[in-house]
């Protein structure tokens, strides 16, 4: 039940919100670190390959992406503030348990421990800034809410650098002081929201048949190099995953309460936004891992100096969505996003296509990556905004935690693909396998411009699109 008295009355909104986007911006912020220090993780145990250090980002993302539409249900159905502390806890405890772990798959099975953390914190703080702040700062506590995450995407990189000169574990417990101090703080502040006691929990066996399926999706596409495509293994894990897909649809189709509601599909603009957001997500995952193993392993620059270099993407990121709401109101969001998605492969093709003649950062490569950082802004913010856009109101919260359940299997694609692309040429720092995983990307994003257009919802829903209410980019309920 809701708290009353003098004690509500004394809470601050504004503490509150610090409190929430703290939270968001450690979850948030953990991605961009460890691509960071990926190439430093597999040296610090033994040299690991590749494909099996990729596993650290994979395994999160999977995970996370998984879980996130039962944690939402889980928020409602339990309380708000409840789940936050759970799903936070979790996650510092996760984080303590990463930075000690003594070898790599210790680390991975921790990494998704972490992961059902995230999944559970992440929709309960957009939850209880819906609802714990007064409802004329909602909209502007929405909004500094999904700033928070373009500022770790920020300073993220840098940070990570830095830590990772010391040692990679530094990644991981540079989240015990901000998740202390944010489950004390969230305790004493945050207002204990009446929660929905009806809500129904989602099929778990569900989740966790599309973990099985996603998950032999990326050991097939990150192994693949290394056993040989045509190795049985291989095929194993396509056959693995065809019937972890399957089987997952089918639970999906009579389960109580589905993990999907596959009625949502119906809905061109939504289906258009998931196809989207995992492409764009593919993108963006390949061009963060990917810069950051070549400035680390093909042009030999130190961690601190990769973060330096990819901070400014990130950046670019705010810029482009700030740009992006203002295009929104006054032209169709299909058109914008595709829009964006030609931005981003305009920026990666100059990458590409420089990086044949000259072997300086500000020449090769900075102005492609503020180019399509500033794509990624106009494409992302869009997506998520529109994707719910014309599904009925009792079904957007679902909705948009499917969206960013997409986009967080979509990072789990596109680190599984370029390490695919990549192969054993990680090790030896070849260029040449590198700007074939750019160009993979210049065409998936050629595809996304073209599936973007579908994106453009019926005129009842443009306005609150256009005007990036939080009806449209975020979900009323936890999601």
């Amino acid at each position: 039940m809701t708290d009353s008295g003098t004690t509500e009355r004394r809470r601050s909104p504004a503490l509150i919100l610090a409190t929430l986007c703290s939270a968001n911006f450690m979850a948030t912020m953990d991605l961009f670190i460890v691509n960071v220090s990926l190439h430093s993780i597999g040296i610090g145990f033994g040299g690991e390959v590749l494909s099996n250090v990729a596993w650290v980002l994979s395994a999160y993302a999977i995970v996370f992406g998984a879980l996130l539409v039962p944690a939402g249900r889980f928020a409602d159905r339990y309380g708000r503030k409840s789940s936050f502390l759970i799903g936070l806890s979790l996650f510092t405890a996760a984080s303590l348990c990463c930075a000690v772990s003594p070898n790599l798959w210790s680390l991975v099975a921790f990494r998704c421990v972490q992961a059902a953390g995230g999944a559970i914190l992440v929709p309960a703080s957009l939850g209880l800034v819906l609802v714990a702040l007064p409802s004329d700062r909602v909209l502007r506590g929405v909004r500094i809410w999904t700033v928070s995450s373009a500022i770790s995407g920020a300073i993220g990189p840098v940070l990570g650098g830095l830590l990772t000169a010391a040692s990679w574990r530094w990644i991981f417990v540079v989240n015990l002081p901000i998740g202390i101090v944010t489950v004390i703080a969230a305790a004493r502040w945050v207002p204990n929201i009446k929660h929905d006691q009806e809500t129904r929990i989602p099929d778990l066996i569900g989740s966790l048949l599309l973990i099985v399926g996603l998950g032999a999706v990326s050991l097939g596409l990150l192994k693949g190099a290394d056993w040989g495509w045509g190795d049985g293994k291989v095929i194993a894990c396509w056959a693995a995953a065809g019937a972890g897909i399957s089987l997952f649809l089918l639970r999906t189709r009579f389960a109580r309460v589905p993990v999907l509601d596959l009625a949502m599909f119906r809905s061109r603009v939504f289906s258009t936004a998931n196809v989207t957001v995992v492409i764009v997500a593919s993108v963006l995952a390949i061009q963060l891992l990917g810069m950051s193993l070549f400035l680390e392993q093909s042009w030999h620059w130190s961690t601190v100096a990769a973060g330096l270099a990819i901070a400014p993407g990130p950046v670019m990121v705010y810029v482009g969505s700030r740009v992006g709401l203002r295009l929104n109101q006054r032209f169709p969001v299909g058109s914008v996003a595709s829009a964006g998605f030609v931005v981003i492969g305009i920026g990666i093709a100059m990458i590409a296509v420089m990086l044949e003649y000259f072997h300086s950062y500000p020449a090769a490569v900075l102005p492609g990556w503020l180019l399509s950082g500033f794509g990624t802004g106009l494409a992302l913010p869009t997506i998520m905004g529109s994707g719910t856009a014309d599904l009925p109101p009792a079904a957007s919260a679902t909705g948009s935690a499917v969206v960013n359940m997409a986009r967080q299997l979509g990072y789990s694609l596109g680190t599984a693909i370029l390490v695919a692309i990549l192969g054993t040429a990680a090790l030896s720092g070849s260029q040449s396998r590198f700007l074939d995983a750019l160009w993979v990307a210049v065409g998936a994003c050629g595809v996304g411009a073209l599936v973007a257009f579908g994106l453009t919802p019926r005129q009842r829903s443009l306005m609150a699109v256009a005007t990036g209410s939080a009806d449209a980019s975020a979900p009323r309920r936890a999601a």
